[in-house]
């Protein structure tokens, strides 16, 4: 008799309960083909937020009752799910009686155990421990965080017990250990390596005392690496990125793993961190922002029996800065941080105080940390840092002398027409002449009108590649040269009246004389013994004298508006040590 639509069904188990007994041999209860929910049941709320793995057993029946062989038959997953944080896998353990827990320790299987670790238990473990205690030689590697070891008592006998466990957390330290060796005690030393477990122990493991060869006690538990591997065991689908022909030797899926444990952790990658920086600390604002991380000191309490608690003190040292105290704990698996905001109160998953001039602080936990952890605390200090923007050296302003050009050498600036424009950080700074031969504004400095040069010393100092815009106004410079005799002659009381062709402009005005004449015939000469008086004749001898030997003075005057004549000038002649330039 040929099969027929309906001879292959899937059949229930015995218990179709997500339990470690669920699973067993099959039931006389058929599933219903395209009925919801006939062996997933709806996702909760709690199991989309923390994840969840569901094993259900359920079985392949021929309800056919000829005796013609059944050539064979296949199982496949047509229609993968649509949520992307949902996976459906299948496995055969050929065996119809087995349970949840069979298959739990199947999956687990994918951990296929390795060689001996080197080192083994401290002393005897017992059920529901998170930790355990391993002991080796000095200067061998610890146990790996993240890495799956397997614990084996009674290996390949009966009763025999085995757990892979995972390491979450090492704390390793170099103990001294004793043995009784011929009725005497003898100390050695070995390394120690308590390991934080994911999970619980499901069994008690017996441990082995310390032995001066770090072999661990016959017939004990053996602590085994794990090494994976792929064995092929489980089915899935994915869905096609491509068009494929049924001919195609290759396929392009969007994916070739399965979820089969959930996980929450998540990757990120951080570059161009420096460390401990958590919090920042502001040395300067100008002329930019200086910032450096804050947090460089730590210190650790470890949680044990003795010392677990809700409240702590302690005192740091260096001083800590306001604001840039955290503290770290765990309880409950859950990591928690308690910060000062700045004014010497901590705040967060606890309470208390902390003072920045003794560093005594106080603090109060949320909740009890774990046994095993360690309550970090971080802090940061100024004393690292030293501001010293203010305390640079007094450095002269820059000066620029310049010459301002001319068509004619014989021109002079006119006062108050001098304007110098250039860029500083950006903004446009302006220095110009006040009229009596000083720069002023975002500048300091002298202009000489006559000659057109000066000094500039800017304020602000030009940009990298800036150029200073320079206006101005020249007028041509009238020159009139006098002998010295008639209306220039020196009166009686040493004054000299010079008559000028126009009226100067304000400011404008520059008078030279010579003080001294050198004469050319001074060999064989003798020092005169008094200075020499005024007109000097041709032919005195002058070697030393009081006087220097050309003297040119060049007197700006400021003249108002309405000028009634040309000043007076004392002759030089009457006084020494005449200045070169006033």
């Amino acid at each position: 008799m040929p099969l027929l639509a309906g001879d292959i069904r899937l059949a229930r188990s015995a218990n179709m309960a997500d339990v470690p007994e669920g699973g067993g041999p099959p039931s006389a209860q058929l599933l219903t083909s395209g009925r919801s929910n006939e062996i997933f049941p709806d996702i909760s709320e709690e199991t989309r937020t923390v994840g969840r793995v569901e094993i259900y057993q359920i079985f392949g029946i021929l309800r056919n009752t000829d005796r013609a062989a059944l050539m064979g038959s296949n199982v496949i997953l047509a229609q993968p799910p649509a949520d992307p944080n949902v996976s459906i896998t299948l496995l055969s353990l050929k065996d119809p009686f087995a349970t949840r827990a069979d298959i739990a320790k199947r999956i687990e299987a994918g951990m296929s155990p390795g060689p001996e670790w080197s080192g083994y238990l401290r002393e005897n473990h017992y059920q529901t421990m998170r930790s355990i205690t391993l002991l080796q030689r000095p200067g061998l590697s610890p146990p790996t965080i993240g890495r799956t070891y397997l614990l084996v008592w009674n290996e390949g006998l009966a009763g025999e017990r085995r757990q892979r466990v995972r390491i979450k957390t090492t704390d390793t330290q170099n103990v001294i250990c004793t043995e009784i060796v011929n009725g005497q005690l003898v100390d050695f030393l070995a390394q120690v390596t308590t390991c934080e477990l994911f999970d619980p122990l499901q069994y008690d493991f017996p441990g082995s005392p310390p032995s001066r060869q770090f072999a661990r006690a016959p017939g004990q538990t053996v602590v085994r690496e794990t090494v994976y591997s792929d064995t092929g065991m489980f089915c899935g689908a994915s869905r096609l990125t491509e068009p494929t022909q049924a001919s195609d030797s290759w396929l392009q899926l969007a994916s070739i793993y399965s979820q089969i444990v959930p996980n929450s952790r998540s990757e990120a990658a951080l570059v161009d961190q420096r460390p401990m920086a958590r919090q920042t600390l502001v040395l300067a604002t100008a002329p930019r922002r200086v910032e450096v991380g804050t947090t460089p000191h730590s210190k650790r309490i470890k949680i044990a029996e003795e010392n677990v608690g809700l409240v702590y003190v302690d005192q740091l040292r260096p001083l800590p800065e306001p604001g840039m105290t955290f503290i770290d704990y765990w309880a409950l698996g859950t990591k928690y941080t308690i910060s000062d905001d700045g004014t010497g109160r901590l705040t967060g998953a606890g309470g208390g105080v902390v003072d920045p001039l003794t560093g005594a602080i106080n603090y109060t936990l949320k909740a009890l940390p774990d046994i095993g952890s360690s309550i970090t605390i971080a802090w940061g200090s100024r004393v690292g840092y030293t501001d010293r923007t203010q305390q640079a050296g007094a450095v002269r302003m820059p000066e620029f002398p310049f010459l301002l050009e001319s068509d004619n050498d014989a021109d002079q600036v006119v006062p108050n027409s001098l304007t110098m424009k250039w860029l500083s950080g950006g903004v446009l700074r302006t220095a110009t002449d006040n009229g009596t031969g000083q720069i002023t504004g975002a500048a300091t400095g002298v202009i000489d009108y006559p000659t057109r040069t000066g000094v500039l010393r800017p304020s602000y100092m030009p940009d990298p590649g800036a150029q200073i815009e320079v206006d101005y106004t020249v007028d041509n410079v009238v020159t009139e040269i006098y002998s010295g005799v008639g209306p220039t002659s020196p009166d009686v009381a040493g004054f000299v009246t010079l008559p000028l062709a126009q009226q100067p402009a304000a400011g404008s005005l520059a008078v030279s004389w010579a003080t001294i004449c050198s004469v050319s015939v001074t060999s064989g000469g003798q020092p005169a013994t008094s200075s020499p008086t005024w007109p000097i004749t041709t032919g005195t001898d002058i070697v030393a004298n009081t006087v220097p030997d050309t003297q040119v003075a060049v007197l700006p005057m400021v003249m108002p508006q309405a000028w009634a004549g040309p000043p007076n000038i004392i002759p030089p002649s009457t006084y020494v040590n005449w200045p070169r330039s006033s």
